[in-house]
């Protein structure tokens, strides 16, 4: 159906004037001669006028006529660029940003959902701020048993990522008088939430032997965030020593230590280190858990465990928020955990991701020799790799990825614009069956040398 005359005229008008080409102060050619010129009735000219001076586009003075208004020049749009084709996934994925799909059992997740469908009454809302309590409580009781880190549903805060979750826990301090410290190289997307919320910055230099100690009490922060049992991206573990120096020094200082338990579950030989948390006696830590390592990436829950004097910060600023997290893969999860499933599924990946960083080990060892160097790991699902007598780690990436296999160079996780000399490597398990691991390690070789 096409466009009614008066229509047709008031856009043909205002294109005009948007455009520049009928400038501010021109005075409109009369009804009756617009009528002459246009072809059409004396109504459709005045309907079109009438509309032009109800947009404020134009003005009308008695007597005189129709006058341009002083409106913003709208600029000329651009033909849209061709659509990109989205980047095909390597052949050989070591950055850790996809899971194999053998290491998960979609089947039980869709059965799962399929049971806390059956009542639909959760799911008519926005869900609890604070997250659902069937996983709160859930996530208190695999704390307490699997991680030492004794607490209950009401102090667990649900979200759909660390770096949302930071965002809230950023808003129940006074940025004004709080300067966090992150462990460098380090975890630069929870770096940039902080420093976007204001917080004052500063980067610590850290690496195989974990934080520098002494660089933290000269820095004057009253924050830090740290990742004790694996550092990422260093794979550092902190020893028991350290822990009891970070939690000294967080009771003389009076401050918050963001413990971020990444991989803390994958731990290959022995028992997984205690936590922060659980050493913890003067309420002085923020444990952070997320199911990303354990669960496909896509599947979005993290959550915090806030210790009892800092659970008034949160709920003062709670109500600001709607939580970010689905209710449907919170009540799927709570259930998967109740059932015993996320404790099977963390067994099975530590033998497997234990078998696959082995491998790479063994394969680097086989096309590199003595010019490779793979950093002993006992927990998680990456290992850090060092080259002797090799080029820049950026464009060796860059090589790489034409070749099929991408990795990440150590580079891209440094904070604070320190020099990087040595090519280090970052090459996570997660997303490359075992059998890949040695054609891949074998392309690099024929790739760099």
């Amino acid at each position: 159906m096409s466009k009614p005359l008066y229509l047709q005229l008031y856009r043909q008008i205002k294109e005009e004037i948007e455009a520049g080409r009928l400038a501010s102060g021109t005075r409109l050619p009369s009804i009756r001669q617009m009528t002459r010129d246009s072809a059409v009735s004396r109504t459709t000219v005045e309907t079109a006028y009438e509309h032009l001076c109800a947009d404020g586009i134009v003005n009308c003075v008695p007597q005189s006529g129709y006058y341009v208004n002083d409106v913003p020049h709208r600029q000329p749009v651009c033909p849209a660029p061709e659509p990109q084709p989205a980047p095909e996934r390597c052949r050989y994925d070591f950055s850790g940003q996809h899971m194999d799909p053998e290491l998960f059992d979609f089947d039980i997740w869709r059965k799962l959902s399929r049971s806390v469908m059956m009542d639909s009454t959760p799911f008519l809302g926005y869900g609890e701020n604070q997250g659902e309590w069937a996983l709160r409580e859930q996530i208190a009781r695999y704390l307490s048993a699997g991680r030492g880190v004794y607490t209950t549903a009401e102090h667990v805060v649900i979200s759909a990522g660390i770096q949302s979750l930071l965002g809230v826990l950023c808003e129940m301090f006074d940025k004004s008088r709080q300067r966090i410290a992150f462990e460098d190289p380090g975890f630069r997307k929870g770096y940039r939430v902080f420093a976007d919320h204001g917080y004052d910055m500063v980067s610590i230099s850290g690496g195989t032997h974990g934080i520098n100690l002494s660089e933290l009490e000269q820095s004057k922060a009253n924050m830090l965030y740290i990742s004790p049992s694996h550092s990422f991206p260093s794979g550092a573990s902190l020893t028991q020593h350290k822990r009891v120096q970070l939690l000294r020094w967080a009771q003389k200082n009076g401050a918050i230590l963001f413990e971020d338990d990444y991989d803390g579950e994958l731990r290959y030989t022995g028992k997984p280190l205690a936590t922060l948390s659980a050493m913890d006696s003067g309420e002085n830590v923020i444990y952070l858990g997320a199911f990303s390592k354990l669960l496909p990436p896509s599947i979005r829950i993290s959550y915090a465990v806030l210790p009892p004097r800092l659970l008034p910060l949160y709920r003062a600023v709670a109500p600001h928020y709607n939580q970010t997290s689905s209710t449907m893969e919170q009540l799927t999860m709570a259930r998967f955990i109740e059932e015993g499933r996320l404790e099977k599924q963390v067994r099975r990946l530590r033998r497997i991701y234990a078998h696959k960083n082995a491998r790479i080990e063994q394969a680097f060892a086989e096309h590199f020799g003595s010019r490779a160097v793979v950093r002993p790991n006992d927990t998680g699902l990456h290992v850090v790799v060092s080259l002797s007598g090799a080029g820049d780690a950026e464009q060796m990436c860059a090589q790489a990825l034409r070749a099929g296999v991408r990795i990440i160079p150590m580079s891209s996780y440094q904070l604070g614009g320190r020099t990087v000399e040595k090519a280090d490597f970052y090459l996570s398990s997660a997303g490359i069956s075992e059998q890949d691991i040695e054609p891949a390690i074998a392309c690099l070789r024929t790739v760099w040398y």
